[in-house]
């Protein structure tokens, strides 16, 4: 394993455990175990550069993955059959051994202010926004501003509750991690299928 690797999965861990904002570029190379203490300054020049390393280290085959399934759905499918493609690449990285991704994303998005929308500017999503918009496009029932709504919140609860999947994987309480994942499809579903009461304009 290269030492940028090793930076990586060590920073991963960390941001994962301690948050953003309460680990340095140093904790970072002494977990890594590098004698030199600047080792991740040398590799990654600055914290943010290292977080979108991270991001982008694990989000290809995330991605791919994404790409694999929504190809498998076809253009006609339901608005469930759409949001197994957003859930299901991300909760199998979820249960992968010694996985920290998952929180290291909930540690980002509040360390951005809580907002789904920023991510995408650390380092990509491009599958990601595609669906949203297929998404968007099963809701024409609701109201343009409650639908951004929705769609936050759907955004929160993903990164949440896979995140705590990723823990109790961590933990050894996992369970049958596919029951999580369509309790998670399953509940995002109902979030953004639900009759508005507001009719849209």
């Amino acid at each position: 394993m290269t030492t940028q690797t090793l930076i990586l999965l060590a920073a991963e861990r960390l941001f994962a455990v301690q948050g953003i904002d309460g680990t340095s570029l140093r904790q970072v190379s002494m977990a890594a175990e590098q004698r030199n203490i600047a080792a991740a300054q040398y590799h990654f020049g600055d914290r943010e550069t290292l977080i979108r390393a991270i991001f982008r280290h694990r989000l290809d085959v995330i991605e791919a993955r994404r790409r694999e399934l929504l190809k498998a759905i076809g253009a006609d499918s339901d608005i469930r059959s759409v949001i197994e493609v957003l859930v299901r690449p991300l909760a199998e990285q979820a249960i992968r051994p010694e996985s920290h991704y998952v929180r290291f994303l909930k540690q980002l998005f509040e360390h951005l202010g809580r907002k789904v929308d920023a991510l995408p500017a650390v380092g990509g999503l491009d599958e990601v926004i595609a669906i949203g918009r297929l998404v968007a496009d099963r809701m024409p029932h609701v109201p343009e501003a409650q639908a951004r709504l929705r769609v936050r919140w759907a955004g929160e609860l993903i990164l949440f509750g896979l995140a705590g999947l990723e823990q109790d994987f961590q933990d050894g309480k996992q369970g049958d991690p596919e029951q999580f994942i369509i309790a998670v499809i399953d509940a995002v579903t109902g979030l953004l299928a639900a009759p508005s009461s507001i009719r849209p304009d």
